[in-house]
């Protein structure tokens, strides 16, 4: 893969993979240096990804790889206290993420078994297909469906609890 063919290919993804890995490691410096240390490493193996049949997936795996892999170093070194920290102050910084329904669904999401969770963020916010998701998760797109599927209903499902509870609060 030549140099432009990797600037045509690959990097555009950079800006579809940062949301996910902001999610993951919850600092958006961290997330930056993920998905540039992903870039880097894409381009080393650049000759290798001309072989590859989705490129997509092939890059949202290598960041989610690279951010678990991150994760891992920090709680290795004791860095729990600066994710906890990053994380209360992640919340205040979008007037998008402030307002009350997506509080709640992001609420709803972050207890979902891990599976439901990472599933429901790749189709529903990042916007992968099911083939794509199945590659970076390298599993069987019916299961894909299944945990969508599961994950979606259990959202519904609570937020139609909460809400109906709150309407019987105003009555």
């Amino acid at each position: 893969m030549t140099e432009q063919e990797f600037k045509l290919m690959v990097l555009p993804y950079a800006k579809n993979v940062f949301p996910m890995a902001k999610r993951m490691l919850v600092s958006e410096e961290m997330a930056r240096d993920a998905v540039q240390q992903s870039m880097m490493k894409l381009w080393d193996k650049r000759r290798q990804l001309s072989r590859c049949t989705n490129i997509k997936a092939f890059v949202f795996r290598v960041v989610k790889n690279v951010c678990l892999d991150e994760l891992k170093r920090k709680k290795a070194a004791g860095f729990d206290d600066y994710v906890a920290f990053n994380e209360k102050t992640a919340e205040h910084n979008s007037d998008f993420e402030n307002s009350e329904a997506v509080s709640i669904v992001k609420l709803i999401v972050e207890k979902l078994p891990a599976n439901q969770a990472e599933v429901i963020q790749m189709r529903d916010i990042d916007g992968l297909e099911f083939d794509e998701i199945a590659d970076v998760l390298d599993t069987d797109v019916a299961y894909i469906r299944v945990l969508l599927s599961r994950a979606r209903k259990t959202v519904r499902e609570k937020l139609e609890k909460i809400y109906k509870y709150e309407a019987k609060q105003k009555i």
